[in-house]
């Protein structure tokens, strides 16, 4: 039986081979280098997206000062995690930045009316789709309309385009939370907390789309099952990008013994 989630899907997508590397062999590389670049782009969207999380657990929203005393504690947390190698004057501007996400998160939030509904928070779902495979998954957050079982989805992201985001994430919610939840969804959408990208980005999806994934999803089953892991070659994401890319073979031999010990080196 396999489990899709979210995360695993988009692998897939991006690359089976990948996909075959982290999820199925679950191994690493002992070259493995991690990148500081996008481990600095992660602290970001943690930071906010775990002070919003504590702050809708604490159903204040009046008490917006609540989040200006506790951002240094999440602040620090994160970066306890990350571990981030940057001078100081980056890790300043990055925290303003933060900061500023912050704010937008609130203010679009705002712009729903978010008193107007009850909230859950992170509901989540492990939902067998057929005897192939199941889904699992969790929300970030659903607004759900009083005395109805009417409801906004809502996923938040750091994201710094808009053009790069697909319904498939929200999909997955939408047919996962549909089976063990009562919910109606009337909207789904990312909150995009960037600040350079203060808006929301809403997707209409209706049993089609639906349909369209899980069919999408059982294709990929088959060939997980019968071990088909195409490689997908992009030379720009390839050989400076990919976290794997020192454990791939594939990479080693597309690119040559020499030239990939270069990038080694990098």
């Amino acid at each position: 039986m396999i489990i899709w989630s979210p995360s695993s899907w988009d692998l897939w997508k991006k690359c089976p081979t990948k996909y075959r590397i982290k999820i199925v062999e679950r191994w690493q590389h002992p070259e493995l280098k991690l990148d500081q670049t996008f481990s600095k782009l992660a602290v970001p969207g943690l930071t906010i997206d775990r002070i919003l999380q504590f702050w809708i657990h604490r159903n204040q929203f009046d008490d917006k000062q609540w989040l200006q005393d506790n951002f240094e504690m999440f602040w620090r947390i994160v970066l306890n995690e990350i571990k981030p190698k940057w001078s100081e004057l980056e890790s300043i501007a990055t925290k303003e930045e933060t900061q500023l996400g912050l704010q937008c998160a609130v203010h679009m939030l705002e712009q729903l009316g978010y008193s107007n509904y009850s909230f859950v928070v992170q509901p989540n779902f492990f939902e067998k789709i057929n005897d192939d495979f199941c889904i699992a998954g969790a929300a970030d957050l659903l607004l759900v309309e009083p005395n109805t079982t009417k409801a906004i989805l809502i996923d938040f992201k750091n994201s710094h385009s808009r053009a790069r985001l697909t319904k498939d994430q929200l999909l997955f919610y939408q047919i996962g939370l549909k089976k063990c939840t009562p919910y109606l969804f009337v909207r789904s959408g990312y909150l995009m907390f960037n600040p350079r990208l203060e808006e929301w980005k809403w997707f209409k999806m209706n049993e089609k789309h639906e349909q369209c994934l899980i069919d999408k999803l059982s294709e990929a089953t088959v060939k997980v099952n019968n071990g088909q892991f195409d490689y997908r070659w992009n030379y720009f994401s390839c050989p400076r990008y990919c976290e794997i890319r020192f454990g791939c073979p594939m990479f080693q031999k597309l690119l040559g013994r020499n030239r990939f010990r270069e990038f080694e080196r990098v």
